[in-house]
């Protein structure tokens, strides 16, 4: 299975963020957008892994979960991947929850790291939290700069982190969680 670990957009934000989106991909090309739905904060990618290795993560996650409190998350202006070249993602960025979930993805790449013995490598250029909102398909995308460097506003609470299985499929990713964590303080 194809798996990482991800903080879904609370349905609030999906829909703003989709309004927004709605504005910049209005006369944009070469750029394959993300829906709405499936946007997310990418926490720790798992790549493909068996069930034995899931089986000995969850009682981790669980921790990670159950000593972490929720927290606000406000996003902020975007940009490009890679800086100063020609780019290949387009990104939303996160201004008010920014050290916690750079927290929260530094405890969850350490139970990686213990689970699996250092068979999975550890993110080289470290955590930088953002939200793809599209990835680039051609040597010229079109897409306004300036609306994607204002970004979005639009404020959600963190209150806990999915396991999510990613199948590739001609029409793009289908993502289905395997489980969800609830942080600490998270009411119901």
């Amino acid at each position: 299975m194809r798996l990482f670990l991800a903080v879904w957009l609370s349905e609030e934000l999906q829909k703003i963020v989709g309004d927004w989106l709605g504005k910049i991909t209005a006369g944009s090309s070469g750029i394959k957008w993300v829906f709405p739905g499936q946007l997310h904060f990418t926490l720790k990618f798992l790549g493909e892994q068996d069930p034995d290795f899931l089986t000995a993560l969850t009682p981790y996650l669980r921790r990670v979960a159950a000593t972490t409190s929720s927290f606000p998350l406000n996003l902020a202006g975007g940009g490009t991947f890679p800086p100063r070249r020609p780019p290949r993602v387009l990104w939303l960025g996160v201004d008010e929850g920014r050290s916690e979930l750079t927290a929260l993805a530094g405890r969850l790449e350490a139970v990686v790291q213990e689970v699996s013995a250092g068979k999975l490598a550890p993110e080289k250029r470290g955590f930088k939290p953002h939200l793809t909102i599209g990835r680039v398909k051609s040597e010229a995308p079109l897409y306004d700069r300036k609306l994607l460097e204002t970004g979005v506003k639009g404020l959600m609470t963190v209150n806990g982190f999915s396991l999510v299985e990613s199948k590739l499929t001609p029409q793009g990713p289908r993502y289905r969680d395997l489980e969800k964590y609830f942080l600490q303080d998270t009411f119901f």
